[in-house]
Formats: structure tokens, sequence, C-alpha cells
């Protein structure tokens, strides 16, 4: 019979001492703790004011310097060790902001982030601290709203040169009923009635540049205009004569899917930020 040599049996325990190994590493990784984690590499971060849990499970308090008064929060993370498998980093996270709530997925991978199914509402009191706009006292709809996003490293064509930078994948909506909109420019405010409308999420590809397109069509499936965010957060704004034509002091004439306001600026910009 043959024999089987002492080496051959030393082997398979020495494998199952490695993946042991590997796995209680990675075990202590996930208990650090993350107020621990968020002192060592972005101590002085001003987005951050409080941190409790650990990698695996854990909550945040948030604020965002937009104004003289900032935009706060909570955020509350559950870590799907799975998706390291597909050389990424996925949570579960919950988004809170006094009644803002939004629930979805996020993960991190090497260059690129993405957000899956994203749900919940966005209040208007959120939006009042974002922008400096007279608002309706309505919040939007977030349904199931998914993007991934590429870095400018990860999305270099080294043959060509060429920049691919920005959206990849998109898809969604987000919904509103409207209401009164007063629109601060040149020291005067602007009033419109926006109509219901819902805003379609999807990414193209133009002039060498992956984009987000936001399409905002009202109840009836009409074109109202169309919004673009390039890899560089740029802004493209294009709105129709239909939209145009709730506003009082419009009184330009065009078919009404024509595009009569065409506007390019930095993104923060071009959603009036305070």
């Amino acid at each position: 019979m043959p024999q089987v040599s002492a080496s051959s049996h030393k082997r398979p325990r020495k494998l199952w001492w490695l993946i042991g190994l590997i796995l209680f590493a990675l075990f202590a990784v996930l208990q650090m703790p993350a107020a621990w984690l968020l002192e060592k590499y972005a101590p002085e971060s001003p987005y951050v004011q409080h941190v409790s849990g650990n990698l695996w499970q854990g909550s945040a308090i948030w604020q965002i310097p937009l104004s003289s008064t900032p935009l706060t929060g909570a955020a509350e993370w559950s870590w799907q060790p799975w998706y390291l498998l597909l050389g990424k980093l996925g949570a579960e996270v919950s988004i809170n902001s006094e009644p803002t709530r939004l629930n979805g997925q996020v993960k991190v991978g090497l260059g690129s982030w993405e957000v899956n199914d994203m749900s919940g509402k966005i209040a208007p009191e959120t939006l009042a601290s974002v922008v400096d706009w007279q608002l309706p006292n309505t919040p939007i709809q977030v349904n199931n709203v998914s993007l991934k996003r590429q870095s400018d490293s990860s999305a270099a064509d080294k043959d060509s040169g060429e920049n691919l930078s920005g959206f990849s994948q998109a898809d969604g909506q987000l919904t509103w009923v409207g209401g009164e909109v007063g629109y601060p420019s040149g020291g005067k405010v602007f009033y419109i009635t926006i109509p219901a409308l819902r805003a379609e999420l999807s990414a193209e590809q133009k002039n060498n540049k992956k984009l987000l397109h936001i399409n905002l069509v009202n109840n009836q499936d009409k074109r109202l205009g169309d919004l673009y965010i390039d890899g560089d957060n740029m802004l493209d704004v294009s709105l129709t004569q239909r939209l145009l034509e709730n506003m009082p002091e419009y009184k330009g004439q065009a078919p009404q899917d024509t595009p009569v306001v065409s506007v390019r600026q930095p993104l923060m910009n071009g959603l009036g930020a305070r």
C-alpha cells in the first residue's frame, strides 16, 4: 500500500491555520472603534461631530457647513462583508436630517463609488438649508435611486488620453408635487409655479464624457427640461417653454417642447447653494 508522508498531513493543517489567522485579523479590524479610526485618519474633519460603534456597525453625527446654520444629521451603517468578493466595501446606510430620511446601500471600490436602491424623502427644511430659494412646504420623494461614479484615476483612457470620469450607471426617480418657488437673481426674486413633476435618472455618454441625465417631465409625461451633471461637477440646465409658461413675468413664445433657457455652471452654484 502507498504510504502517505508526514509532510502531506502537515500541509492541510498549515492551510487551516492560515485561514484562521486571516479571519481573526479581519474580525479584529472590523471590531476597531470607529471613533479611533476617525481620530487617526481624519482628526480635524469639519463634517463629523461624533462617532460610535465600529467598522461592522455604527453611527455618526455629521454636519455640512453650507450656511450660517450648518446642515446636520445622523448616519447609521451596517457592513456587508460579501462585497469583499467583488473587491468593494459595502454597507447598508441610513441617513437622517430633521424629517429627511434616506435608506440604501453604499459601495466603495478602487476609484469608484456606488449608491444602490436609495429611497426615502428629502424634507423641505433640508432643501431650505441647501439652496437660497423660497420653496413650497412639500418633500421630494426618492424612489430606488442607483448611481455609479468613477473617479479620474479609474476612468482615464491611457491609450487615447481621454478622461471618462463621471457617471457610468444611473437609475431611479425623484417625484415632487411642486408649488410656488421664488428664485433670487440680480437682486430680484422671480416666482414660478412648478407643476407636479418626475425626475428620471439615467447615464449618458456625450463628447467623451459620462453624464448623469435628469429628465424632468410632468404628470402627463410632457417634457419640462433636462439636467446634466458631468465628472467635473458641472451642471447643464435646459428648461422648456412648457415649464417657463408657469412664470408670470415670462412673455416668450415658442413650441412647448422647445428649450428656451440653457445654463452651464458649477453644480453647487447651479443649485443656488448658500
